[in-house]
């Protein structure tokens, strides 16, 4: 059994870089070659930062990353931010259904490979490529599933998943994951035809009129053998609160396997996480007011082993060495809906610091 307080002595966080976003962005993700950090912006720019500059600020000092020219073109906020594994393709989609391929990520001046202005009706939610690096899936608030050639954008099919699908995961063997605004994981193969589905409908609530909850995160461990769900137990609309909780379930039987409970009430969402190869997940939540926690947590202890308290975390992200982790977060005193204006009578947007962490194990 994998001892936790010998996983807190390897992975324990300590902050190397803070980087600033302004405006705010919703994520950021490490390039495979690991020398890039890219975000998808609130004003629709894809922003950039080079995370091994040639030189350094002193000799045996953290270098300091250097912001790269962002990216334009998109119409919206950015969510779907994915990376092929080999060369320099990024792809990025925006809440207008926007879907762009690049190439050349870490240059000065990336170019466009390819775009589709309307790739799907309205909100594009995640993007992911396949383990073969030859395709690539995109969700929506359409409901629609699509799957395009990375080499040239064209669309090889497309499903109706049912719901407004939020999360989208490539499994090992190339048989897709999807987690929908109710609650409901999926398992397809790439046709479209239903393996199975995970009950995770503890995430999801109707309340009143309003539609709350539903899969918030969405991953797998390395073999493929276990998925985890994230969200939040939804308690009320409006302002939700919720205990944040990861349901963990077997991929071959569907059976839940463990709910972990990560937070109070105000804690809420599960917004990102991952599995490490060394069994653990790792995961960030954001709640009310600013509340936000970056944990660590064994399923089989059901209780995190390593806790960091940040204001409203949204992604979470580790480096290919393993050695390195980015967790975007939230301004303190972040504004929302009727706060007052500055003295010069401008509203104050929300900028977005980007925790880069280094670990002593990987």
């Amino acid at each position: 059994m994998t001892d936790s307080k010998e996983l807190l002595t390897k992975y324990e966080p300590k902050e190397a870089n803070v980087l600033t976003a302004d405006p705010q962005v919703r994520s950021a993700r490490f390039s495979p070659c690991g020398k890039v950090i890219v975000a998808g912006g609130f004003d629709g720019r894809v922003r950039r930062w080079n995370i091994e500059p040639a030189t350094e600020s002193r000799a045996g000092a953290t270098p300091t990353p250097q912001e790269l020219p962002a990216l334009d073109g998109h119409h919206a906020w950015i969510d779907g931010i994915a990376f092929c594994q080999d060369g320099e393709l990024i792809f990025t989609a925006d809440s207008w259904g926007q879907l762009c391929c690049w190439n050349g990520y870490a240059a000065d001046q990336p170019q466009v490979k390819w775009r589709h202005e309307q790739a799907h009706d309205g909100w594009i939610r995640e993007l992911a490529v396949s383990p073969d690096g030859q395709r690539l899936a995109s969700c929506g608030s359409d409901r629609f599933v699509r799957i395009r050639s990375v080499e040239d954008g064209v669309k090889q099919r497309e499903f109706d998943a049912g719901r407004d699908v939020l999360r989208i995961v490539w499994m090992p063997d190339g048989t897709l994951l999807t987690g929908d605004d109710r609650g409901i994981v999926k398992h397809w193969k790439d046709d479209g035809s239903l393996i199975r589905q995970f009950d995770a409908a503890v995430l999801y609530t109707l309340s009143r009129l309003q539609d709350v909850g539903g899969v918030h995160s969405l991953a797998i461990d390395r073999e493929g053998k276990l998925l985890a769900a994230g969200g939040t137990i939804p308690k009320n609309g409006g302002t939700v609160t919720g205990p944040p909780t990861i349901l963990v379930f077997d991929v071959a039987t569907g059976e839940e396997k463990h709910k972990l409970t990560l937070g109070v009430d105000s804690d809420c969402y599960v917004a990102d996480m991952h599995f490490h190869n060394e069994g653990f997940l790792s995961a960030v939540t954001y709640g009310t007011p600013g509340a936000g926690q970056l944990l660590y947590v064994l399923p089989e202890e059901g209780k995190p082993f390593f806790t960091k308290k940040l204001s409203n975390l949204h992604s979470l992200s580790w480096h290919p060495d393993g050695k390195r982790l980015a967790v975007v977060a939230t301004n303190p005193g972040s504004n929302g809906n009727g706060r007052p204006l500055d003295k010069e009578g401008n509203y104050v947007g929300n900028k977005s610091p980007i925790h880069v962490f280094e670990v002593s194990g990987g």
